[in-house]
């Protein structure tokens, strides 16, 4: 194995996350996603996590999530080198297609002003919507950076990130 616990597994999610919001491209979306798909069940079978940590990741991978479904479906997509929508829970959404081009501005936070995921622009389709994939990424992050290092903390110590700066460390 090349990882051995979901928290190494988790610091590689990190590592991918910290050079998309460098310099966002398909590469290491793709690794994002297949890093992240992979999550829950280290996660699961993880004796060392705590089962508020557990209780977090099942608030996150709930059939109506769009970012898990986001996740699931093109990892599964990317897998079996095709789309599929079978045994998709009911009122889930279904992931259409991803389109890419160049020239994605990523976002300014103020008031460094430092450009975070600027790279191409890369939009999921899904159901009747568009959807940047940056935004899928920094909210899919933020899930698993309150489960490895948030509800570790109890609660009166826990700081929540108020800048992209402090999620990344």
């Amino acid at each position: 194995m090349l990882h051995r616990s979901a928290q190494e597994r988790y610091e590689k999610l990190k590592k991918v996350f910290a050079r998309l919001m460098d310099r966002f491209n398909r590469d290491d979306l793709d690794d994002f996603i297949q890093t992240a798909n992979s999550l829950p069940e280290w996660i699961r079978l993880d004796s060392a996590l705590s089962q508020e940590q557990k209780d977090a990741l099942e608030r996150f991978v709930v059939g109506r999530s769009l970012d898990w479904q986001i996740c699931h479906q093109i990892a599964n997509s990317q897998k079996h080198v095709r789309k599929n929508t079978r045994g998709l829970p009911a009122a889930a959404p279904v992931v259409k297609s991803v389109k890419r081009g160049p020239g994605g501005s990523g976002f300014a936070e103020l008031p460094s002003m430092r450009i975070f995921g600027a790279g191409e622009e890369i939009v999921i389709e899904y159901d009747d919507r568009r959807e940047p994939a940056l935004g899928f990424v920094v909210r899919t992050f933020r899930h698993f950076h309150y489960i490895f290092e948030m509800a570790p903390v109890p609660p009166p110590l826990r700081v929540i990130p108020s800048s992209m700066t402090d999620l990344l460390g």
